[in-house]
């Protein structure tokens, strides 16, 4: 009988469907994901979904100090990476990463010389790459069309139309920050002050990380936002930047890779943070322990 894999008139098996489970998975992006570097941001975020995009708004230094440590931590993990901005230098940025290798403001090496060839020695066989300056949207593409990148972070990025959006996909008057990602498999970060034009964007697929520092300059609030899941905690600041990450604290791993970050030793990490006149701590502040705070005084 025509139409029929037996001759008893069955027909042809359907196709196995997927499960709602599976189907959620695959949508909401539960699957591979690139660590940030941030213990506190990754139990947060869960990390930077591959092939997604993640908008990061905080003030300008902090932000640069969090998205620089981003960067140098997934290259640690053997992943090729790009940080551009057109409001700073290629050397600002790459100064701004080698400090992030170590968690610490961008300018923070400008200070001290103590650990110039370890640092040094590790961005040598790093696949890292830095386009700073006006010209950086083209240097990035024309990077991109020649060797892509797993993780790419736009640093200043102040709207989703114009020399970016050009540059990157000039088949588009806009850069589809969900499209785009996942076409081209990279994991886009964008760093931002104002996120104004952008909150039509803030939906399934794309996750948003905010950086609040209070008034006096001690604390910031971090919140990550999806179109599923909203977290926040605030943790202490240094001279309004994130404490370094302390030894051994947990983050999101790349499987089976030894980050090139994480041979020193704890006494190198407190060397370096005393050449800095600072300490190697770290105090998380959780939601509950302020309301508790709160309701004591």
């Amino acid at each position: 009988m025509a139409g029929t894999d037996d001759g008893r008139g069955q027909g042809p098996p359907e196709e196995a469907r997927p499960s709602l489970v599976e189907l959620r998975r695959r949508v909401l992006d539960e699957g591979p994901r690139i660590g940030t570097g941030w213990p506190v941001l990754d139990a947060l975020s869960g990390g930077l979904g591959a092939a997604r995009t993640t908008l990061v708004r905080a003030p300008a230094e902090l932000r640069l100090q969090v998205v620089s440590r981003t960067v140098a931590w997934a290259a640690g993990e053997g992943y090729p990476v790009m940080i551009a901005s057109r409001s700073r230098t290629t050397p600002e940025l790459w100064l701004a990463v080698a400090a992030g290798a170590l968690g610490l403001p961008p300018t923070a090496l400008l200070g001290t010389t103590t650990h110039d060839d370890w640092v040094d020695a590790r961005l040598r066989v790093l696949d890292v790459r830095v386009h700073g300056g006006d010209d950086a949207p083209q240097e990035t593409a024309a990077s991109l069309a020649v060797r892509p990148a797993s993780l790419l972070v736009l640093d200043d990025y102040e709207s989703w139309t114009g020399d970016w959006a050009t540059a990157l996909d000039p088949r588009f008057e806009r850069l589809d920050l969900e499209q785009w990602p996942r076409s081209t498999g990279c994991a886009l970060v964008l760093g931002m002050t104002d996120m104004s034009g952008f909150s039509e964007m803030v939906q399934l697929g794309v996750r948003t990380l905010r950086l609040a520092p209070s008034d006096d300059g001690t604390r910031v609030q971090l919140s990550s936002h999806s179109s599923t899941r909203k977290d926040k905690r605030t943790v202490l600041l240094r001279d309004g930047f994130l404490e370094p990450p302390a030894p051994g604290a947990a983050y999101v791993r790349r499987p089976d890779a030894a980050n090139l970050w994480e041979d020193r030793s704890e006494l190198d990490i407190s060397a370096f943070a005393a050449a800095l006149g600072s300490e190697p701590v770290s105090v998380v502040w959780e939601a509950e322990d302020e309301d508790r705070q709160a309701g004591t005084t």
